[in-house]
């Protein structure tokens, strides 16, 4: 087998392949980038078997293809290697069987490969009713909802983002029990089977990655697994086994205090008095709501005290203290996309609500935290 590649077209493949290998598989074939030419093009694939990534180059963007077969090339330098070669088209030649040829005129690698014959074999198939959605919203969905993944392995299914569709509905959850994010959005086409299964974040997040402006998401969901397919990429991973939690009983239907501020100002305030914050980890601050006056302070006994006033249009003129994370505050306002928000709160121990004002997709929560 023989081929020539201008180098971008070989780099944007690998880059985006290389996003499902794992530095912790223990099997050593894992650790390769599958190559399947064909009189179609090169399929390249790459899998920890948990995340599996495979873009086809067609024939039409490879400069001379010559044979056909499977070969599976090392990843650890091969990616460094192709970025490095001076030349903008590279060449490629398998020579006895398990060893490949990477050369431009003026400079050339040889590598070891593994045996195709080693390599797990991995189904990448259609399910008969896919789901399209713009690849734009996708990312937004992702966006506005995997900031508030947990990373804590003791409680797996949290480390995931619950996607239910009923009818033309999807609902996106993620939460990592201190703070919630939930995105809504209507499909063009409604869904006949009920869905609600976990997505791993390491795999939604790739996905995110992956796709950008311009074109739809095919979405194939099986039992086990999910199938994502955009422009030449498909993206397959594994589910999270188990059943989410119930999260709908967290948000409450009404509230004491609903507060309308600038998301700017806000955001400002909460990032300027969390420099001062005792705790850098958590950066716990207060919020104290009178009337038309929200003070925001934070304390260090090292450091000193830090306040920041603004004025808010608040439904209720008494007085309530509540003290949260800044870091959750701010990572729930950066998803936001409106001037505006609305902070639904009814006391210093139940959770606050950010909404924006006019987006009834997306409702974000944090849960404040007891300083006494």
């Amino acid at each position: 087998m023989k081929w020539s590649i201008e180098k971008s077209v070989i780099l944007e493949a690998l880059n985006n392949v290389t996003k499902a290998l794992s530095q912790r598989t223990t099997i050593p074939v894992l650790n390769g980038i599958v190559f399947d030419v064909s009189e179609k093009g090169i399929e390249l694939l790459a899998s920890d078997t948990e995340l599996t990534i495979k873009v086809m180059i067609e024939e039409k963007d490879i400069k001379f293809l010559e044979g056909k077969g499977k070969i599976v090339i090392q990843s650890k330098y091969f990616v460094d290697m192709i970025r490095k070669m001076p030349a903008d088209v590279i060449d490629f030649e398998i020579e006895d069987n398990l060893k490949i040829k990477i050369s431009t005129p003026n400079n050339q690698y040889r590598l070891n490969c593994y045996n195709p014959m080693d390599y797990p074999n991995i189904s990448m198939e259609k399910s008969s009713d896919a789901i399209n959605i713009s690849a734009s919203t996708l990312r937004e969905i992702i966006n506005q909802t995997s900031y508030a993944l947990s990373t804590q392995e003791v409680r797996p299914l949290l480390t995931g983002i619950n996607l239910k569709i009923n009818g033309d509905i999807l609902e996106c959850i993620a939460t990592d029990s201190y703070r919630l994010s939930k995105k809504n959005i209507k499909l063009a086409t409604p869904i006949e089977k009920l869905i609600n299964i976990v997505i791993p974040g390491r795999s939604i997040t790739e996905v995110e990655k992956i796709i950008s402006e311009g074109e739809n998401v095919e979405i194939h969901v099986f039992t086990n697994k999910i199938l994502f397919i955009y422009k030449n990429i498909s993206i397959q991973s594994n589910l999270l086994s188990g059943s989410y939690p119930e999260t709908s009983h967290f948000i409450p239907n009404d509230y004491a205090y609903m507060i309308n501020l600038n998301l700017k100002d806000f955001y400002d305030a909460v990032d300027r008095a969390a420099l001062l914050a005792q705790n850098k980890e958590r950066n716990i601050i207060k919020m104290h709501i009178e009337d038309k006056d929200m003070i925001i302070t934070s304390s260090s006994s090292e450091l000193g005290i830090a306040e920041e006033k603004l004025k808010i249009d608040c439904n209720n003129k008494e007085k309530i203290e509540i003290s949260f994370s800044s870091k959750f505050m701010m990572d729930a306002l950066k998803v936001i996309k409106e001037d505006n928000i609305l902070l639904l709160i009814n006391t210093d121990d139940k959770p606050i609500l950010i909404k924006p004002i006019t987006d009834e997709s997306l409702l974000e929560l944090i849960l404040p935290v007891k300083t006494y």
